[in-house]
This record gives structure tokens, sequence and C-alpha cells, in this order.
């Protein structure tokens, strides 16, 4: 396969208008989508950016359809591993970026394609699609980028796209989608301000909660099995403090360690079943604002008291090994372990393969559930034999033992937004 060096991001305009025609038609359908803001593209011509928030994997594909430009989408490298993403991606201008790592390549990209170009650039600030609803911390050099493009700034946000299809989940609902584009930043701006001013400015315009923007509002998404997978974003329980004993079965979300049991309704809210103990949060929203402190502080508690013993496993693992781009070869499959300082994979076969937290970066979950940490330069893949294991669970908890260690991670990007 060829090298990452020799890709080169080129946007067909005949591919971008048949997609429109054909994909973007049925998302529009599909989802119900109301778009507010348009006229915004009547002010500012090529080159900008685009700045959406990020709900759904499909989310570049309802914006871009929208976006009278092509748009050279950034995204993860993940998604590029296979000849024929690759080629598909490639097709519509993606710039591929491994998570967390500072990638001078990528931005140059950009940069080419703002000034050399005279292109559309699209940018995920928050780095990963919402678990809950809320819009994610905003990594902070997304400012400083902007700044050094000095291109006028579109904000795109996605509204109702959480509860038509949250990313946690596999399947769609039928509701609502809203899609507002407003102008955040001229170039004129970008030359006077400095970053954290940007940075401040983008996290207003940018930020949204789910359940909040649904009060006083009558939408609801109907679905068949709207709790199914709920357990890959909160893994947490709040009535008795178990970590991975809950389970989804259609729109029923239950705890297997204390009983607890509740059904999700056409609003992400959490209704009583009968005569069974109920969860004491009223949405997904208000659980996960709770769930980032309760998780960190039953690591604390478990990583002093018995630093020697394992925190949590997950079995049938595959790890697979690559680096950004390239396909992904298996090495192991066996008990994945984490410990106060590492993580374990006892294969069924063969010797033990120890990863020690601290050497460890570029810690991410990919799609729905998959988990990826790079060492040194090598990229690991964790694929878990059972839908409901948690790849969030691993990445929450390496980014809180870091925390404890004394470690800073980039703030962006996190498993938990940093108010947690």
């Amino acid at each position: 396969m060829p090298s990452r060096s020799r890709y080169t991001p080129n946007n067909y305009r005949f591919f971008n208008r048949l997609l429109r025609i054909t994909f973007g038609a049925w998302l529009k359908r599909a989802y119900n989508l109301e778009v507010v803001g348009l006229e915004v593209f009547r002010r500012v011509r090529p080159p900008y950016v685009v700045v959406p928030t990020h709900a759904a994997m499909l989310d570049p594909f309802l914006v871009g359809s929208f976006v009278p430009a092509p748009v050279y989408w950034v995204t993860g490298d993940g998604n590029m591993r296979t000849r024929l993403l690759r080629s598909l991606l490639k097709l519509v201008g993606s710039i591929p970026k491994s998570k967390a790592i500072p990638d001078m390549e990528t931005v140059g990209m950009m940069v080419d394609v703002i000034r050399k170009k005279r292109g559309v650039v699209g940018v995920f600030a928050e780095g990963q699609a919402t678990w809950d609803g809320r819009t994610q911390g905003v990594f902070p050099s997304t400012a400083k980028l902007l700044k050094l493009l000095k291109a006028p700034v579109v904000v795109a946000v996605l509204k109702g796209m959480y509860l038509s299809h949250p990313r946690w989940s596999w399947l769609r609902r039928k509701g609502k989608v809203v899609l507002e584009f407003k102008l955040a930043f001229e170039p004129e701006e970008l030359k006077t301000l400095d970053a954290d001013a940007i940075h401040e400015r983008l996290v207003a315009a940018m930020d949204h909660d789910e359940f909040r923007w649904l009060e006083g509002r009558k939408e609801s998404w109907r679905g068949r099995a709207r709790a199914e997978h709920l357990e890959l974003a909160l893994f947490t329980c709040p009535e008795c403090g178990a970590v991975g004993s809950l389970r989804s079965f259609r729109n029923r979300f239950r705890c297997h360690a204390c009983g607890a049991l509740a059904r999700v309704d056409r609003r992400g809210g959490f209704v009583p079943v009968g005569e069974a103990k109920p969860f004491r949060f009223r949405d997904i929203g208000e659980w996960d604002a709770w769930q980032g402190g309760a998780f960190r502080a039953w690591l604390a508690e478990r990583s002093a008291r018995h630093p020697d013993r394992p925190l949590f496993a997950d079995p049938g693992v595959a790890l697979l090994k690559g680096h950004r781009m390239n396909p992904l070869r298996r090495l192991r499959t066996g008990l994945l372990v984490l410990y106060p300082d590492r993580i374990e994979l006892a294969p069924v076969l063969g010797a033990r393969l120890s990863f020690p937290l601290g050497a460890l970066s570029g810690i991410g979950t990919l799609k729905q559930h998959l988990f990826e940490f790079y060492d040194g330069k090598a990229l690991y893949q964790v694929r878990f034999a059972r839908r409901w294991c948690s790849g969030r669970k691993w990445q929450a908890a390496l980014e809180f033992l870091a925390d404890l260690r004394g470690e800073a991670p980039e703030p962006a990007g996190r498993a938990f937004t940093m108010k947690d």
C-alpha cells in the first residue's frame, strides 16, 4: 500500500454532486432534516472553514450536503485503513489525522487547501462524536489553526442528531434533525483576536445540549431498540456503583448487580418499569454528567487500596497492530486486563503482553466501541467479542489514571468533558 506521505487529498466535484443528489437526498428524508441559516453562504465564498458539532458518523455527509463547495474533511486515519474506504474518502478529499497526536503534515494539507486550492476545509473541533448529547471539549489547538488559516469560519450545529442516531448505537431512530449554520468569524477578526479569545468564542458558538434543547419542544424519536448498546456510553450504575454491570435489551436498561431497571422513552429519558428499582436520573445527559466523577472516584479508591490487583477485565478480546492508515494485523486473542499501572493481554496461547500506561498515547474510541492506543509509533486496536463491552470505559479509565498520576493528557477529545 502506498505510504501516507504520498497521499494527496483531491475533492472531485462530480463525485460531490453525485453524493448530493443521491446519498444527500436520502439523508434529508431519512433524518427529517430542517436546515437553518443557509443565507450565510451568500456572504462567504471559498476559501473558508466549516466547524460542525459532532453527534454521529454521518455528520460530514449531512453537513456537506448543504455546503455549496466541496468540503475537504479532516478525518481520523482509522477510517482509511481499508482499500475501499481509503478510495471512497479520497474521492471526497478527506485529510487524514492521527487522533490525539500532533501532525504537521495534516496542518500542511489544510493550509494547501485554503491558500492554494481556495477550497473549503471541514474540521470536527471536538475530536470525537458526543456520547451524551452535549458538545464535547473543543481542542484548544483549533483556535491556533483558525488564526493560521485566516479564512472565514462557519459553525454548523446539529440538533436532534444525537437522539436520531447516537454514537453508541448501530440503529437509527425516526425523528427530526435541525441543522443550523452561522458565521462565527470573519478573517479580520481572526487576525486581531488572540488564540484564547478565538477559543472562547468558538466554544460558545458550538455549544449545544440535546436534552436542554428539547425542553419546551414536542419532538420525539421512534424506535424499537432505543436502549440497545447504551452500556457503551453509560457503564457505571448510579444506584449501586458497579462498573460494567449494565445491560440493554430493546428499550430497557438494567443493572445486573442491583436490579435497577428503566425504559428509555422517545426523548432519551428514563421511565420506571413496574415495581423495579428505578434509576435516579431523568435522562442520558444527567447520568453521564454524574458518571465522570463517580468513575474517577471508583478508580482512585481501588488503585489506592489494591495497587497490584486488576481494576477490571474484558474476555475474548482481539488485539491488532498497525500504523496510522496502514492495514492492521491480528496479534493475539485473550483476556484484556487493566491494572493501575499497565494493560495486560493474557492470550489463549503464548506469553502475556504488557503495556505500561505511562508509555501510551493517542488513546481513543473509534466508532461505537473499538478501543485504540499508541505505544511509541505502533498503533494497537482492541476489538471486543461482545457488543456490550465499552471501549469508552477503557479510554476514560486510562485518562483518569493519567490524571491521578499527575500527568496531563490532551484535554480535548477525552472520554468525558473537562468539568468531570
